[in-house]
Formats: C-alpha cells, structure tokens, sequence
C-alpha cells in the first residue's frame, strides 16, 4: 500500500468524522438545524476518495470515476450553499446549478483525453477550482467576524491550488490510466496538498458552528421568553461589560428603572393572558422608541430596566418620556389603558453597576409614591411635572 493509497484512506476518515460531527451537532441542539447541509458536503467528499481506491479494485472503473469528479464538486457546491443556508441567506442556486453543468459536460468531453496533458488537466480542474471559489465568496459574503474572513482565504488558497494543480500533474504524471493515478507521485502531492487545506477549512467550519451554537445557547439563557428582552442575568453581564469597556472618565451612562402601575388589577380584571399580551405590548413600546445602542431588560413580573450608553439625565428623560406617551396611547383597541412609573439615574465617578441601579431604583419608587404615571431623577426633581395618573384597567374598547 503506497503512501497515496494511505492518505485516501485517510482523506475519507477525515470527511466521515466531519460529517458525522455536523450530524451530531443538528442532533443535539434542534436551533443548529442548517448544519445538516454541512454534513451532506462532507459525505459527498466522502465518496471521492472511497471511489479513487474502488478504481483500483475493479475492472469496471467508469461509474467510479464519474462518482469521484462529480462527488467532489458536489461537495464543494454543497458546501457553498450549507454556508448561505447556515447565515440565513439565499444560496447562490444559479451559480450552483451552472458549475454543476459545467463540470459534468467538462468530464464528459475531456473523457478518453491524454492524461498529463496540460490542456487536459486544465479542463479537469477548472470546475473544482471555480467550485471552491464560489465556497470562498460565499463564505466572505455571507459571514461576519475574523473566523469567516479566515475560512473564505481558506477556500481561496484551496480554489488556487487546483489551479496549479494541473501544471504539477504535467510535470509529475498522474498515471496513465485512472488506475494508475493512486501509484503516482502526483497523487500524493495532491491528496496531501488537497487535504491540509480542506482539513483546514473543514476545522474553521466546525469553530464557526461550535461559536454559533454557543452564541445561541448564551442568548437562549439570557432572554425572557415573554418579553423578548434582556433577563436579569442578561442584562447584568451586557451592562457590566459596557461600564467596564467605557473610559472611567468619559462614562455618560443612565440607568432607568421602570414599574408598570398597577399591574396585578390587569391581571386581576382581565386574567393573566391579557397581563402577558400587556407585557409584549409594553416590550414593544420599549424596543421601537428606544436608541438601538440601549439595553433592555425585563427583570421581574412588570419591572423593566434600560441602560441608556452616552446619554445625559436630561435628554434620558425625553426618551422616557417619549415611552410614557407611547405607552398610553398605545393605539391596541383589545388591550387596556395602562401607564409606567420610571426613576433615572445618571453614573457618577466611582459607581459600580449596584450604586446606579439602587439609585434608579430609589427615584422609581419615589414615582410610585407621588401617585404614580410619572418620572422621576435620581436628584429628586420630577422629570415630568405634568404626569397625571391614567387609570390602567379601564374597559377593553369594543
């Protein structure tokens, strides 16, 4: 057995293990469905090399041979649209089909043709190598983060190897007769050379899928599933993190505590269906009328919390109160009318997360006891000297 009948051996081990990784993977977490269409890639590589060693075996090697261009292109197509499918993109289904063509009529015509002639190598990797290109601008337009730029040179250094490919083959010999191809030197070279890269490629891959699993199990465990927002634990590691990134000097954080009035009588008037609809209403509210760079949290039954980034007291007290006029004139004609209390507090030198949240608060309760529809700053002068207290559970509107 010669060292490139080895790395076949070994090349379709390596596919197998990947497939069988991304099978698992969509197994196990039911949110990484799309990796299936990784998996099916590296079967149909798979199917490459198990057919280059069948052509040794038998006298009928054709359909092998067939099965081992075309499995290999399809792997890379199928790798082309595994990517855009795991992004939640359109897959380049033109360019697929159109290199799919192509690469079955190239076979077919250069069928029967001179081994290591240049014109004919060149014929016969071509489509491979605009295959594997297409994986690495689907890669670069598709994904974000250093991760997907590396996997896209990845693809890219590979595409440029079947493009050289060709003039080693002439130079080497890939063997007289497809059964020949596994003893010559030329198989080795590419064998090896196909699998550092693809294997390369395949771990990049297998990174992006783990970080993205990862990703999706932290936002799972960090989102209140009835709001949509931001849980407590959610909230409390983004907003550490923030306070830490921002320079000590420069920090212009508020903090906003908000209490929905009355809450338990909307539960009790109408039944916890409709405080739950009140509540996604309310997150609503919160989600189109705040700054996108805001976090927003639901930290309890009707409590909410947002930490406004770069934003002083007074013009923090706009945006709430933009929220206030939202939220009583919601506009749902089957939900009830229903107001927030809120207290805001403004960071100051020295303060940990706990200080500027026990002071936002301070000022919200201090909403809540002035009668309540209202702001209040932590400073102790009412953000809204005109609130008047909306009755919350008034008759749904027919």
């Amino acid at each position: 057995m010669n060292g490139a009948v080895v790395l076949l051996i070994v090349n379709a081990v390596v596919a197998g293990l990947f497939a069988l990784s991304y099978f698992l993977i969509a197994r196990i977490s039911r949110g990484q469905r799309p990796v299936i269409a990784f998996g099916v890639s590296y079967l149909l590589g798979m199917v490459t090399p198990i057919s280059e060693i069948a052509i040794r075996l038998t006298d009928y090697p054709a359909p092998f041979m067939l099965a081992s261009y075309m499995a290999l292109l399809g792997g890379f197509l199928a790798m082309a649209a595994a990517l855009s499918i795991f992004h939640r993109k359109l897959p380049p289904w033109t360019a697929i089909a159109a290199l799919a063509v192509l690469g079955l009529n190239t076979r077919i015509a250069i069928w029967g043709g001179t081994r290591d002639d240049l014109i004919y190598e060149l014929a016969f990797q071509l489509p491979l190598a605009l295959g594997i290109l297409l994986c690495s601008h689907t890669a670069f337009r598709t994904g974000k983060g250093q991760l997907n730029h590396s996997l896209a040179g990845l693809f890219l250094l590979s595409g440029l190897n079947f493009f050289i490919k060709p003039f080693v083959a002439a130079a080497l010999g890939s063997g007289q007769t497809a059964r020949d191809y596994a003893g010559s030197a030329y198989a080795l070279y590419s064998q090896a050379s196909t699998a550092i890269l693809l294997t390369a490629a395949g771990l990049t891959v297998l990174l992006i899928v783990i970080q993205t699993t990862i990703q999706e199990y932290v936002r799972t465990a960090e989102t209140d599933h009835l709001s949509g927002l931001l849980n407590r634990r959610g909230f409390d590691r983004q907003a550490q993190a923030l306070l830490a990134s921002a320079p000590i000097g420069k920090r212009q954080l508020c903090a906003v505590m908000i209490d929905l009035d009355h809450f338990k009588r909307i539960n009790d008037c109408f039944g916890h269906d409709m405080g739950d609809r009140v509540i996604q209403a309310f997150a609503d509210i919160l989600r189109s009328t705040a700054p996108k760079s805001a976090h927003l949290a639901r930290t309890g039954g009707e409590e909410f919390v947002i930490l406004l980034n770069r934003v002083s007291a007074p013009a923090a007290g706009l945006i709430v109160e933009a929220m206030r006029a939202h939220t009583r004139e919601h506009g749902q004609a089957d939900l009830p009318t229903f107001s927030f209390s809120a207290g805001i507090a403004q960071y100051q030198a020295g303060d940990s997360l706990a200080d500027l949240m026990r002071r936002a608060d301070q000022a919200c309760y201090r909403a809540k006891t002035l009668g309540r529809d209202r702001i209040e700053t932590d400073d102790g002068i009412g953000a809204d000297s005109t609130a008047s207290t909306v009755v919350p559970f008034k008759a749904v509107n027919a």
